[in-house]
């Protein structure tokens, strides 16, 4: 994997220019390349997870701030999940809330703009973390330098990274930490939940030895296969020589990127061989909900 700070450092290295500016556009260039890369994967690998919590009375939830779509939304009670239906028609949505209902045993969900979820029938009580949602994450551009200032620690089989000497911040989760020890076990590990200044929480746990004192870094990472992190240095390139009109290495670097931009569709634009399943939505649709109601 390659960071975002050793990708424009390898672009220019690659240019031989250090120039200030050029740096900036270098910077824009590798986050259009990794949106070009984005736009041919299968949705499927934006997918995230997050839980929250349902509040009694409350119908109405805040949707993650980088949430594109849901994809399914479930809800535990009892330990029996209740996976929802979507009904995207606001009429419909209406009509159902005309009558007052509140229920711990949900059935609908409808999305109100851009950022809230409505659940029906509204929770008759609380339940902390209840709600599981799957959606299609955003890619956002990169911007964060690597991160290397103090040492850590870190346990075997555990998931919490301890500081000294660090100020990490809650801007961190879902970057990515690697430790620089020769003891280390090599690889990166995403980090999930931010708890202090010289606390963080990994998404997995560490697989290494126990190391003490250990230097690391912390980078933001490309939003796509990593064996493809290298060819944003060629759409770099590619940009940087077509705007100095060097058209011979503008095509080169093109020509590779566009050689791996095949090589990603073909490998990760079906959503059969992604990690995530889609979940199969029900039988029996929503739009009896208009009958139902006027019958009663």
């Amino acid at each position: 994997m390659l960071s975002f700070q050793k990708l424009y450092e390898d672009t220019q290295e690659q240019v031989k220019d250090n120039d200030t500016t050029t740096l900036t556009l270098i910077k824009r260039y590798i986050n259009q390349g990794a949106k070009k890369f984005g736009a041919k994967l299968s949705r499927e690998w934006r997918t995230s997870r997050r839980t929250f919590s349902t509040v009694a009375d409350q119908q109405y939830y805040d949707l993650p701030a980088d949430c594109i779509r849901i994809k399914t939304l479930v809800i535990t009670i009892a330990s029996v999940p209740y996976p929802l239906e979507q009904i995207d028609d606001e009429d419909v949505w209406n009509e159902l809330n005309m009558r007052e209902s509140s229920s711990d045993i949900p059935e609908f969900y409808y999305i109100r703009g851009s950022n809230e979820v409505g659940i029906f029938p509204i929770p008759s009580s609380s339940n902390t973390d209840a709600a599981a949602i799957r959606y299609e994450r955003r890619m956002r551009d990169m911007s964060a330098a690597d991160y290397t200032t103090g040492t850590i620690t870190l346990t075997n089989d555990s998931t919490t990274v301890t500081g000294a000497g660090t100020t990490f911040t809650e801007a961190m989760v879902g970057r990515w930490i690697r430790i620089n020890d020769p003891d280390g076990d090599g690889f990166w590990y995403q980090i999930e939940d931010f708890t202090s200044t010289t606390v963080v929480v990994l998404a997995r746990k560490y697989q290494g030895e126990t190391l003490a004192g250990a230097s690391f870094t912390i980078g933001e990472m490309p939003d796509i296969p990593e064996e493809f992190h290298e060819n944003l240095i060629d759409y770099a390139c590619f940009r940087y020589y077509r705007r100095r009109k060097d058209r011979g290495m503008a095509r080169d670097f093109k020509n590779d990127f566009d050689d791996a931009l095949v090589e990603c569709q073909a490998n990760y634009s079906s959503s059969s061989s992604s990690q995530y399943l889609r979940a199969r939505r029900p039988a029996v649709g929503y739009r009896h909900i208009k009958r139902d109601l006027r019958v009663t």
